[in-house]
C-alpha cells in the first residue's frame, strides 16, 4: 500500500494511520518531490511526480500496489494508474477529481508569499503571525508541521516554497489522462468539502468505469485529520476485498 500526500503536506501527516494499516499491508508513505524530506527540484508537475512514483516502485521492487492518494496525491495516483494500469491493484482517491482546483489555497499562498520565516526565533510569535492569516486551527497546525527550526534558532519551510509557488498553476491544473483504468477505484469526499460533487462526473467515469463514490460525514478536505477512524476502516475493507 502506497500513500501519497497532498499539496503542502508530507508523509508525517500519515504516520499514525500508516502504522495501523501496517497490520494488514506493507505500507509506504512517500514524501513527494519538494515536500517533506524529499529532494528539492526546480521542475514540479504531474508527469514528473508520476515518474518519481514509477522509479520508487522499481527501486523497492514493488510489482503492483494499492495506492491511496489525497488531493494532489490523488491526482498523481490517477495519472499513474492511467499510464501504468498493470502496476496498480486498486485506488482510493481522497477528495479530489480531474478538474482544475481554483481558489482553495488563498490563505496558505498569502502566508507563503508574505511571512518571512527567518526573522522569527519564537514559535509562539510565529504561531501568532500565522493566526493573522489563517483562522482555522487545523490548517495552521498543518502548516506548522512544515516548518523547521534551524541551528541558529530561526525557522524555514521544510517544503520547497519557491518551487511550489512557481508551479502552483501546474499542480492545480486539470488532469489529461491517457487510458482507461479498469480496476476498482473508491472516491471518498468530505461532507463539508467542495472539492468533489455528490456524484462522480462523466469525465471520471469515462476513465474509471468501475469507480464508486462515498461521502465521509463530518469531514472537510482533510479526511484523515477529521475522520481518521472511518478512513482507516473503509480503506482497510476496500483494499482487503480486492
Amino acid at each position: 500500500m502506497i500513500i501519497l500526500h497532498g499539496l503542502f503536506g508530507s508523509s508525517d501527516n500519515w504516520h499514525t494511520l500508516a502504522r495501523r494499516w501496517a497490520e494488514f499491508f506493507t505500507v509506504y508513505a512517500m514524501d513527494q518531490r519538494n515536500h517533506g524530506s524529499s529532494p528539492h527540484e526546480s521542475i514540479m508537475n504531474y508527469e514528473e511526480m508520476v515518474h518519481d512514483l514509477e522509479s520508487f516502485m522499481l527501486a523497492e521492487r514493488i510489482g503492483t500496489a494499492n495506492i491511496l492518494g489525497h488531493s494532489m496525491g490523488g491526482k498523481v495516483a490517477m495519472q499513474f494508474a492511467s499510464i501504468h494500469p498493470d502496476s496498480v491493484r486498486g485506488l482510493i482517491i481522497l477528495d479530489i477529481g480531474l478538474d482544475r482546483v481554483e481558489g482553495r489555497h488563498a490563505a496558505i499562498l498569502k502566508v507563503l508569499e508574505q511571512v518571512d520565516l527567518p526573522r522569527y526565533t519564537s514559535r509562539r510569535d510565529l504561531e501568532s503571525e500565522l493566526q493573522q492569516y489563517i483562522s482555522s486551527t487545523p490548517i495552521r497546525q498543518f502548516l506548522l508541521k512544515n516548518i523547521l527550526r534551524r541551528v541558529d534558532g530561526t525557522f524555514s519551510w521544510k517544503f520547497n516554497r519557491d518551487a511550489l509557488l512557481d508551479h502552483y498553476d501546474d499542480l492545480t491544473a486539470s488532469l489529461d489522462l491517457s487510458d482507461i483504468f479498469m480496476a476498482p477505484v473508491l472516491f471518498l469526499r468530505g461532507e463539508n468539502s467542495n472539492y468533489l460533487g455528490e456524484t462522480l462526473s462523466p469525465d471520471i467515469l469515462q476513465y474509471f468505469p468501475l469507480a464508486q463514490l462515498e461521502t465521509v460525514p463530518d469531514a472537510g478536505h482533510w479526511l484523515h485529520a477529521d475522520q481518521p477512524e472511518l478512513l482507516f476502516r473503509r480503506t482497510t475493507d476496500f483494499f482487503n476485498a480486492l
